[in-house]
């Protein structure tokens, strides 16, 4: 139909000008990052290399069982349904916010910067300890492999200088870019879990398949249960560190909800094929005290080649740990930098290849302090990461809770709150709270304090920190919470 003359001059006008632009930024408070480059697929492979699901299962199943018992199926279930929680919960912060300081963030957010700060000083922590422990468990089961090889065996000095190339070969391919890193880590993971299937194959091709009492529950006890779920969260904690590179991933509110709940699927797949491989080779009729890499390997196969090769495959496994941790560390610290709560040259990116490399060159001697601290007091360089990172799940943990407990705030303020969402919250706090204490019970019974030390630190310099800040800078305060968000290059129309 046609216009009418009276509609030809508004029509006119408007053609000749089109709707303004909304109110977007020309730069993000993240620039610098290398934005949209991260793959689905990559994304999960660096989550799963943070939990290292292949290299717990090759020991985690004997230990369990050891340790707990009968019932040890049982914490194992109880264990992966709590991180599945976890998981429903960051996702529902995942798919509506992406920020390299992922929980802490998401806790600014909801509750402030208070709380903000407590889990910020709770992820460092936490990170720290694992970028610490993958740097010396990889160089400790990289020379036990050399001296199952015939290398001759490796002491303390190289062994702490072989850390500190450790860490330099993980700051450099880091720093070349977060697709080079996260690729990197698919790789090693893609090998490991095909490493693991093969193991677990040729051990049910020798032992059998024995599911005789696999399930049963005779004689078991309801703490021991509840202490191997607590190990067992324990072996995932990490598995959301993918959210940190949200603001880096092709499909950020899509991508990362798939890697966390994928991380545990892949996990708990892993440990229960390594679980019912363990319990065919304790029950099997050829069952026998054996070393442990021959338990994974025929009789046939030379004991000093079979510890070589699962020593070899460990120290992968750690390797890979040890890198994504980093590049998970280095986002956190990257975002406390931009927002003015650390030195703005932690905030610095790479030119060309657009990684944090502030951060990374920042967190570097971290990566090898506990080991130099361990080799000054003659200790071989993993005996400090191993206690330090076994603390620091309590942290992590306590963290978790927080963000959990978080989440009715923050969907109510969107006004989105449903009951489903928070009833898995809340659940999930319950629990993550009920393991917790039981494991520092069990800590304090036995004389270990370093646990609650830890936390006891992480709530002192979280308060400081923020007392410090209100009263020299509140401003910064204010500016907590940066994030990813749509800017002008964003804009179909512009």
């Amino acid at each position: 139909m046609d216009a009418s003359p009276s509609r030809l001059p508004a029509l006119e006008q408007a053609l000749a000008d089109p709707p303004s632009l909304p109110d977007v930024r020309e730069q993000s408070a993240l620039a610098g990052l290398a934005r949209r480059r991260v793959r689905p697929i990559d994304l999960l492979g660096h989550s799963v290399a943070v939990v290292a699901p292949s290299a717990s299962a090759l020991s985690s199943p004997f230990l369990m069982q050891r340790v707990v018992g009968p019932g040890a199926w049982l914490s194992a279930v109880i264990g992966f349904a709590l991180a599945l929680l976890l998981s429903s919960v960051f996702s529902q912060y995942a798919t509506r916010v992406a920020a390299p300081g992922s929980m802490y963030t998401w806790v600014t957010r909801s509750l402030g910067p208070r709380l903000g700060l407590l889990i910020a000083t709770s992820m460092l922590l936490g990170y720290g300890a694992l970028v610490t422990f993958g740097v010396s468990a990889s160089v400790r089961h990289g020379t036990a492999a050399g001296e199952s090889a015939g290398w001759g065996e490796v002491g303390v000095p190289v062994q702490l200088g072989l850390a500190v190339v450790v860490a330099l070969v993980c700051v450099a391919i880091s720093i070349r870019g977060v697709s080079v890193s996260t690729r990197v880590a698919l790789s090693a993971e893609v090998l490991l879990v095909l490493s693991l299937v093969l193991l677990a194959a040729t051990t049910f091709g020798r032992e059998g398949l024995h599911l005789d009492g696999l399930l049963s529950l005779e004689g078991a006890s309801p703490g021991r249960i509840l202490l191997g779920a607590s190990y067992v969260m324990s072996i995932t904690v990490g598995f959301e560190s993918s959210a940190a590179l949200a603001a880096e991933a092709e499909r950020p509110f899509l991508g990362v909800p798939r890697s966390l709940v994928g991380t545990v699927a892949i996990s708990a797949a892993l440990y229960a094929l390594a679980y019912v491989a363990t319990h065919a080779i304790v029950t099997g009729a050829d069952a026998r005290p054996r070393g442990p890499a021959q338990r994974w390997f025929p009789d046939d196969i030379d004991a000093h080649v079979a510890d070589a090769v699962l020593e070899a495959l460990l120290c992968v496994g750690y390797l890979t740990l040890a890198l994504c941790a980093l590049n998970a560390l280095a986002r956190v610290v990257f975002s406390l930098a931009r927002e003015g709560l650390l030195p703005a040259a932690m905030g610095r990116t790479h030119r060309r290849w657009l990684s944090p490399y502030g951060a990374l060159v920042a967190m570097a001697p971290v990566a090898v302090l506990p080991a130099f601290v361990a080799a000054l007091t003659g200790n071989e360089i993993g005996s400090i990461t191993s206690r330090l990172l076994g603390a620091a799940v309590l942290v992590l943990a306590i963290a978790y809770a927080v963000v959990a407990l978080s989440v009715p705030v923050f969907l109510a303020r969107l006004r989105e709150v449903t009951w489903a969402p928070v009833v898995i919250a809340l659940t999930a706090a319950a629990l993550t709270t009920v393991v917790s204490v039981l494991d520092v019970v069990d800590d304090l019974d036995r004389g270990r304090w370093l646990a609650c030390l830890l936390a006891a630190l992480t709530l002192l310099v979280g308060t400081g920190w923020y007392a410090w800040l209100r009263r020299r800078r509140p401003a910064t305060l204010a500016g907590m919470g940066i994030h990813d968000e749509t800017i002008a290059a964003d804009l179909l129309h512009r």
